[in-house]
């Protein structure tokens, strides 16, 4: 399991430093698959932080702090009561709802980013997207450890530059991580995997590892063929979660 974890993590590691995200995409499904719904998704918040954090470091010069902050207000504001609704639902239910969300955000986001010759649908930086893309992005961290989707959704509607975008992801990430286990741990009762010491040395490793492989990858792999793995494993990884939580309702 540890050796499958790691792989998970280097390349949704590497998918981050790339893109911008793709961490909770590609490997949030497979460690639920690995760790169990509720442990898995509090892990992803735990690597996803740390991940952010190390990407920022490289990229914090091009941030957007004006739409990072509207972003996190709403995305903070919605924690707690997204904590109160996983902490009602059971295992099965949980897998089910963060395999629909995958397969359901990657769609809208596939079928947005054909809309980018379209006109605007709001003024740039209007605060109104801004906050409901923020509670969205919100209650996809607590609920599954997967905020990108809506962000990436209305970067793609804003005519978001990619740079940017990729850049101001990483505080807005890292600040709904923390928010998601900050309220999971007070409200929902929810504890990260009990791994031993070796095993959280070895996922730190692989933490960095994906990071570096990210950078030896970035301007040497076309963005549509980034494109194509993250959407190509993101599928995989959620119909497989939402599968074992039908299955397991059904049991």
């Amino acid at each position: 399991m540890l050796a499958l974890l790691v792989l998970a993590i280097l390349v949704g590691g590497s998918l981050q430093r790339v893109a911008g995200m793709g961490f909770g995409l590609v490997a949030g499904p497979f460690i639920v698959l690995l760790i169990g719904p509720i442990e898995g998704v509090m892990f992803v918040n735990l690597v996803g932080a740390l991940m952010a954090l190390l990407v920022l470091g490289r990229t914090i010069r091009h941030v957007n702090w004006r739409r990072y902050g509207w972003l996190v207000s709403a995305s903070v504001a919605v924690s707690v009561p997204a904590a109160l609704v996983i902490r009602e639902a059971s295992a099965s239910a949980l897998e089910i709802g963060v395999g629909g969300v995958v397969v359901v955000a990657m769609t809208l986001a596939l079928v947005t980013s054909r809309l980018r010759g379209a006109e605007r649908p709001f003024a740039p930086e209007a605060r109104l997207p801004l906050l409901v893309t923020g509670a969205a992005a919100g209650f996809g961290s607590v609920a599954a450890g997967i905020g990108g989707p809506p962000i990436a959704v209305y970067s793609v509607l804003d005519r978001w530059d990619p740079r940017d975008f990729a850049a101001t992801a990483q505080p807005i990430f890292l600040t709904n991580a923390i928010a998601a286990m900050t309220a999971k741990l007070l409200v929902a009762d929810v504890t990260f995997p009990g791994f031993a010491v070796w095993e959280w040395v070895a996922v730190g490793v692989a933490l960095v590892a994906s990071i570096g492989l990210g950078e030896l990858l970035v301007g040497r792999i076309s963005a549509s063929a980034t494109r194509k793995v993250l959407v190509t494993l993101a599928y995989i990884g959620g119909f497989a979660t939402l599968a074992r939580g039908l299955l397991g309702l059904a049991a």
